[in-house]
């Protein structure tokens, strides 16, 4: 059975942990706010980009020129492709399954797929999915970025553009991104989402609408089509950023959340015992000094 110096030093120890969980919980909250309102103001216009390609493309006397738009089922025959999957995880732990649940993410996928495709390299935003994964597949392994304090334009550019260079060269036929995608604080679903190449499909000639009429561009809608196609990968890969995020800080406000609750119920059942510790020690004592005293009076 613990001493009560033993069990003075525990609880003390718990509630020094259960302070620094809850700071942190409040950190990620702060963080959460910030991040959650960058994917709710991104999510609309990275979204919307693809149909202002649509209306664009209508109005154009000629169809996408950029190598980076495939017609649906043109290309490399599946088992001829190489694919890249870009792996979106944290730097840093103490965030729940976050990680974790990505990287089971790319395992599953490249285990359903290999036979599928011709070749499967990786690529890795952020230190836990690279470490997690260097040693299984390290003759696999890509190209590696950490992540960073702050997802940023820049960066989600900085990306891209080695990606589009690798695709524009043969060297992937096509590029994949898994990440958490952010719906709440304490909910992420795991998506594994084609970046390149776009499918002409969405994009391609629709028809007229009915109001394309009402619209003048400037430059021609041609150029204006192949200038929005360009853009629209560091939009997207922005969007992704912001996604893994924002579920980065819920998951680890959450995790932080329930650190602090399970440090309280701890100190709780800890000071349950060192109560009853020392109310049979005193207990013991009693019955020592009545003894005593009864045997004084013998």
């Amino acid at each position: 059975m613990p001493s009560l110096k033993d069990l003075r030093k525990r609880i003390g120890s718990v509630k020094n942990t259960q302070q620094t969980t809850k700071a942190m919980k409040m950190v990620s909250a702060a963080k959460l706010r910030r991040a959650q309102e960058g994917i709710t103001g991104n999510r609309p216009y990275a979204l919307n980009v693809g149909r202002l390609i649509q209306l664009v493309s209508t109005m154009a006397d000629q169809t996408v020129s950029s190598p980076l738009v495939k017609p649906e089922g043109h290309g490399k025959p599946q088992n001829e492709r190489k694919v890249l999957l870009v792996v979106v995880t944290s730097d840093r732990g103490l965030c729940g399954a976050f990680n974790s649940s990505v990287i089971k993410k790319a395992e599953a996928w490249f285990k359903a797929n290999k036979e599928a495709y011709a070749d499967i390299r990786l690529a890795f935003v952020g230190r836990k999915g690279h470490d997690a994964l260097k040693g299984r597949y390290p003759d696999r392994i890509e190209s590696y970025s950490e992540f960073g304090p702050k997802a940023t334009f820049k960066t989600a550019k900085e990306l891209t553009d080695p990606l589009i260079a690798k695709f524009e060269a043969g060297e992937v036929d096509e590029v994949k991104f898994v990440y958490n995608e952010f719906k709440n604080a304490i909910t992420q679903v795991l998506q594994v989402e084609d970046f390149l190449p776009v499918r002409e499909s969405p994009f391609g000639q629709a028809g007229k609408a009915e109001d394309v009429d009402l619209y003048m561009t400037r430059p021609a809608a041609g150029e204006l089509l192949n200038r929005l196609i360009n853009r629209h990968f560091a939009v997207q890969a922005f969007r992704v950023l912001l996604e893994s995020q924002a579920s980065e800080h819920g998951a680890r406000m959450a995790t932080m959340d329930n650190a602090t609750k399970n440090a309280g119920e701890m100190i709780a059942a800890l000071t349950l015992e060192y109560n009853k510790s020392r109310q049979a020690s005193i207990t013991k004592e009693l019955l020592e000094i009545t003894s005593g005293a009864e045997a004084l009076k013998g």
